[in-house]
């Protein structure tokens, strides 16, 4: 993900005319189009948003599920023993008391009760569990989608493998 990130940087860095040259007024053509389409042709790019929207989707379903709604329950009442007031850990941990420099005696004494608490809920087994068996049913609904996704991946793949070793020969 860094090195991703840094080639982005690299990216933006660029002068305005070899960006325009590379990747084309829109940022989709240019060389870069033309790289692609001698490497794959037509084929069109990877289908990550498929990936994307039903990892999302499975989270977001898990957290309504009973069983996690109970598990939030319970690591509620034990993070109000321990004096807070989150109503579930995604709000605890997102909160903007803890945008500071470094980690604060507060923030320290949050994530010690979090941990607690979440382990005396089994909020991470529980959670898991729900996903997992939301992300299943996912995939045999989504099978014929996530083959194509997988489909178009691999054609990428083998095309800048044949590069990668002509490259090397």
């Amino acid at each position: 993900m860094v090195r991703r990130n840094h080639a982005w940087d690299e990216r933006d860095a660029l002068p305005a005319a070899v960006q325009r040259a590379a990747y084309g007024p829109s940022g989709k053509g240019g060389c870069l189009k033309a790289a692609q389409h001698q490497l794959v042709g037509d084929t069109a790019p990877p289908d990550y948003h498929a990936f994307n929207q039903l990892t999302g989707t499975a989270l977001d379903a898990s957290r309504h599920a009973p069983e996690v709604r109970r598990a939030f329950r319970g690591w509620h009442a034990c993070m109000a023993k321990e004096g807070f007031d989150y109503p579930d850990p995604l709000t605890a941990a997102g909160s903007r008391r803890w945008n500071t420099t470094a980690p604060t005696p507060a923030e320290r004494h949050t994530a010690r009760a979090d941990v607690t608490c979440q382990q005396a809920a089994q909020l991470v087994t529980v959670w898991a569990a729900a996903e997992t068996r939301i992300q299943r049913q996912l995939i045999r609904h989504n099978a014929a989608r996530l083959h194509e996704a997988k489909a178009r991946k691999d054609r990428w793949l083998a095309a800048a493998y044949r590069v990668l070793n002509r490259a090397g020969s």
